[in-house]
């Protein structure tokens, strides 16, 4: 009788399987140890890997571990964890690996070779560590790979052409590295390619290969941050399936394609801070599914804003920031119902703010500031119910603000500074949450509504250079949020009000003004003060030595007010550590100078040198663009660096001599004693001030030579001496060599180069006139004109620019203040604008 065949198969079966199950179990066991290996490679804490147990018998229950029906390990996913360790390279037991993920893990080293022999490879992620090194082209022979993902590491040198071998592929990024070379234009091989994201590596270079006209499944294209160049070539207008195209902030030139409408599949435009030029395309109004559009920070890039815009009704962002776009905001811009943000500032965008804008009911952010934009505000605005920021500083807008604003509750960011517009405050009700609000430089009039009161969280507040007349008297008890309140150069009038709710107050600025009485004393309860402004008032007090209570104060400007008395004695306590700005100038001051008050300017001294680069007062709490008048000349200072040090305390009335002390302020730039009684010796202390820009003693009855110390002095470029009753030879060299007779004049008793008097023996000695300087360009009666601080001997010429005019001239009708915070026309200009800047 035959056998079975089936019981045969069993027989078999039940003999040969015992036989196997040993070397299934040691290979099993290879792989378990081969993972423990690498585990007690790492350096870091690895109480994550804690299940991971040698004396399991497969390693398929690990974290981060997945086997097959076969107990083969397949796929190995770590991520977020903290191994300090190297990618494993004992992987010749790990051949069935089909899955790597060791993202975010701080792994070092770099990218192993030995993953080569993992052919079932198809997924490999090793980004967010920081591995070094080149990406080994042994990888590009895994021919299952279908997503790498290396990105965010410190990888270097070129991407292989071998990567053209990956047929497979679909996901290749590698971006935020610092790879070079050119993009191989082998990449037009990888024909199932659908994502490549190789920005933020500097270093990569050269064109985008026409060959990725090849890659027709690709959907996202990044390259931005990178030093491609050329032009925007038109066989990516064919890849229908892409949906995003970043090429921000790289080196690409030429025009927009017209081709561009044929991406009809395309949501993210990304082409801001190239080298672009000619005009947008009106084919933009082809891409129906469009989201994002950035395009700024082209400045060639002009001509109208196409009204075909209108069409992309998917929009949410246009960017258009610095770019030459000018003429009208399209209407068709109200077509845009999923609008949230409108970059379009510093262009040359002009006529009126299209009312069809209030019916973007989504908009978010309006950003339109340094524009030529005019007519009024719309009210059709309130439509916008979310409207966050608006911002249309420094325009010509004109007309009233419309009242219908005062509805959106949503407003937390809004500048109408530098514009043409009028009437009295229009908010009945300021929205509460209002953050910063501008609307300085205008031609605002009649009282600041004591509703302004009610907003307990802002933080910036500005009504200066306008007309107002009024300070509400609940203005001082208003938030303790509040940073920075600008009141300058309007008519106010009455007392000062009292300061209650000021902890976080670092910036008030009452200058230009009719405020008078006594300085109120609360002041004392903002101690993070560092601005104190109540320049050109008519305020009534002697020195407020309580001002030692704040210790952060920086700037302290009481210049032409009704102050009185002596600013104190040898025995009072001055403590002024942080103090840099000293303007006590035209007012009533009479007495000696007491040396404590200079003894303690701690921050005047080389001992508090800034290390660590430039910084600028208010870097952490304010972004001004800083406007100087000097006699109707405007010029533009970015940010004010904390070693700009000054002291004037001219016009007043000071006797005594001037003391020995003042030699110790070395960072000191610019001092101004004139104009008062001041007698005595110039000090030879005076030699210590090396970092002196500007020294002014004029109109004092100083006596005694002029020390030759002085011509240490390389860093002085503007001296006046004048009318004292100075003796002797005017010392020679150096800075004094490109002084003229100006400097000198009115002291009888003086000689020598460059006055016409000679001492004696010391005619035919005469050091040659210096060039290019006339005596006209001082004119030391009515204050120094501006230009001639562009001569001079050595450094400071942005200090002496400012300073031309500004620390000598006894007019002084803006001064020293205005080098801090200037006319304040374009408040927080790049506050917002940096948050966006790089993607807009």
């Amino acid at each position: 009788m035959p056998l079975n065949p089936w019981i045969t198969l069993f027989s078999f079966l039940a003999i040969i399987l015992p036989l196997l199950n040993p070397f299934v179990a040691f290979a099993v066991n290879q792989q378990g140890e081969a993972l423990l290996l690498w585990k007690q490679s790492l350096n870091g804490p690895t109480e994550a890997l804690s299940n991971w147990n040698p004396t399991d018998e497969t390693p398929c229950g690990w974290l981060g571990i997945t086997c097959n029906i076969n107990k083969e390990v397949v796929e190995l996913e770590l991520r977020y964890l903290s191994l300090y360790g190297t990618v494993p390279t004992n992987l010749s037991s790990l051949v069935s690996l089909t899955k790597v993920v060791l993202s975010s893990t701080n792994l070092t080293g770099s990218v192993p070779r030995e993953i080569a022999i993992l052919h079932e490879l198809n997924y490999l992620d090793l980004s967010d560590n920081a591995l070094i090194g080149e990406i080994p082209s042994e990888i590009c022979n895994l021919l299952k790979l279908q997503e790498i993902y290396l990105d965010s590491n410190q990888l270097e040198g070129s991407i292989p052409v071998q990567i053209g071998n990956l047929t497979s592929l679909k996901w290749l990024t590698l971006y935020d590295n610092q790879l070079n070379g050119e993009i191989p234009n082998t990449i037009g091989n990888l024909k199932n390619l659908q994502v490549i994201r190789v920005g933020k590596n500097k270093n990569l270079k050269g064109l985008i290969p026409r060959e990725i006209r090849n890659c027709t499944e690709l959907t996202q294209l990044g390259l931005a941050e990178t030093s491609v160049s050329g032009q925007i070539p038109l066989e990516i207008c064919n890849l229908l399936k892409l949906q995003e195209i970043n090429f921000f902030s790289s080196q690409l030139e030429g025009s927009i394609p017209a081709q561009i409408g044929n991406l009809t599949s395309l949501k993210w435009l990304t082409l801001n801070d190239n080298q672009l030029n000619g005009e947008i395309p009106n084919t933009i109004g082809n891409l129906k599914n469009l989201q994002v559009i950035r395009v700024g920070q082209n400045k060639n890039l002009g001509g109208l804003i196409p009204r075909e815009i209108g069409n992309c009704t998917e929009l949410t962002i246009l960017g258009l920031a610095k770019t030459s776009v000018w003429g009208f905001l399209p209407p068709s811009l109200g077509h845009l119902k999923k609008l949230k943000t409108i970059f379009a500032y510093t262009t040359l965008l002009s006529g009126q703010i299209p009312p069809e804008l209030g019916d973007c009911t989504a908009l978010q952010d309006i950003y339109l500031q340094n524009n030529s934009l005019t007519g009024s505000i719309p009210k059709e605005i309130s439509g916008c119910r979310n409207l966050t920021y608006l911002l249309l500083n420094s325009n010509l807008i004109n007309g009233k603000v419309p009242g219908e604003l005062s509805h959106l509750v949503s407003l937390h960011f809004v500048n109408f500074s530098d514009n043409l517009i009028e009437g009295t405050l229009p908010f009945p009700v300021l929205p509460l949450h209002m953050v910063f609000f501008s609307i300085s430089s205008n031609n605002f009039s009649g009282e600041i509504p004591s509703s302004i009161c009610n907003l307990n969280f802002i933080k910036y507040l500005d009504f200066s250079h306008n007309h107002f007349s009024m300070i509400p008297p609940c203005l001082g008890n208003m938030s303790d949020y509040l940073i920075d309140l600008d009141l300058g150069n309007n008519n106010f009038q009455g007392t000062i009000p009292k300061f209650v709710k000021c902890n976080n107050l670092r910036s008030l600025k009452l200058t230009g003004n009719q405020l008078e009485g006594p300085m109120p004393h609360s002041l004392v309860n903002c101690k993070k003060l560092e601005i104190l402004d109540f320049a050109n008032n008519k305020v009534n007090d002697t020195f407020p030595h309580w001002l030692v209570n704040l210790p952060e104060l920086q700037v302290l400007s009481l210049r032409s007010n009704n102050f009185h008395g002596s600013i104190g004695n040898h025995k009072t306590k001055f403590s002024f550590p942080n103090l840099r700005i000293i303007d006590l100038s035209h007012n009533m001051f009479h007495g000696h100078l007491p040396s404590n008050f200079f003894k303690y300017l701690t921050a005047m001294m080389n001992g508090n040198m800034d290390e660590g680069g430039l910084q600028y007062m208010g870097d952490d709490y304010y972004y001004d663009s800083v406007t100087i008048d000097i006699k109707g000349n405007y010029i533009n200072v970015e940010k004010i660096q904390t070693l700009l040090t000054i002291i004037d305390i001219s016009n007043n009335s000071f006797k005594g001599e001037i003391p020995k002390v003042i030699g110790n302020l070395g960072l000191l730039k610019g001092l101004n004693f004139s104009h008062n009684n001041l007698m005595g010796h110039i000090p030879i202390s005076f030699r210590n001030l090396t970092n002196l820009e500007c020294l002014d003693l004029s109109s004092n009855k100083l006596t005694g030579n002029i020390p030759i110390q002085l011509t240490d002095l390389t860093s002085l470029e503007i001296l006046n001496l004048s009318k004292n009753h100075l003796v002797g030879l005017i010392p020679q060299g150096k800075q004094f060599n490109t002084f003229t007779s100006a400097s000198y004049s009115g002291n009888l008793g003086l000689c020598g180069f460059p006055l016409t008097k000679t001492c004696g023996n010391d005619e035919g000695q005469q050091p040659p006139p210096a060039p290019t300087i006339q005596e006209d360009d001082f004119g030391f009666a009515n204050g120094f004109h501006w230009k001639v601080v562009l001569l001079g001997y050595g450094c400071g010429f942005m200090f002496g620019l400012c300073m031309g005019y500004l620390v000598f001239s006894s007019e002084k009708p803006k001064y020293l203040l205005n080098i801090v915070y200037g006319e304040q026309r374009n408040k927080v200009r790049r506050l917002k604008n940096n948050a966006h800047g790089r993607i807009n």
